[in-house]
């Protein structure tokens, strides 16, 4: 499924300058650009695979933006949330509780909660039509 999520994703955020991103337990963040993911990962690979090629392109990025989503490709939803907040740690990775896992990531970041909520509800919209998916999106 992630490929299914990212490739609709890459669609919608064309030309947005966004990150697939993890960090360390003091919030240094590290990522790879969304469009380098859409342009050189193989969707169609597993999950395994497609993980696995994200987090050999991921580098040290600083904050630009105040809030990420955390995107659940396995489950269909997106969670958007300050950037600063320690939400959906990993519990065996102490060097990088929040890291990309075969589960989720982070894509980030947004100035505001409605950019946010703006692309991932149209990628909700897009999967819903294209593939009869709901994929939930959750902010406050």
């Amino acid at each position: 499924m992630w490929g299914k999520v990212l490739k609709v994703l890459c669609k919608k955020a064309e030309g947005k300058d966004l990150y697939i991103l993890e960090a360390d337990k003091d919030f240094n963040w590290f990522g790879v650009p969304l469009s380098r993911v859409c342009s050189e990962v193989n969707l169609e690979g597993s999950t395994q695979e497609i993980v696995e090629s994200i987090r050999s392109m991921v580098e040290p990025t600083s904050q630009t933006g105040k809030f990420v989503a955390y995107l659940d490709p396995i489950n269909f939803f997106v969670d958007i949330y300050p950037a600063d907040k320690p939400r959906y740690r990993v519990r065996d990775n102490e060097e990088r509780p929040f890291a990309i896992t075969m589960g989720a990531c982070r894509v980030g970041f947004f100035e505001s909660v409605e950019e946010a909520a703006d692309l991932f509800l149209s990628v909700s919209k897009d999967l819903k039509e294209s593939s009869k998916i709901k994929f939930d999106v959750v902010y406050v």
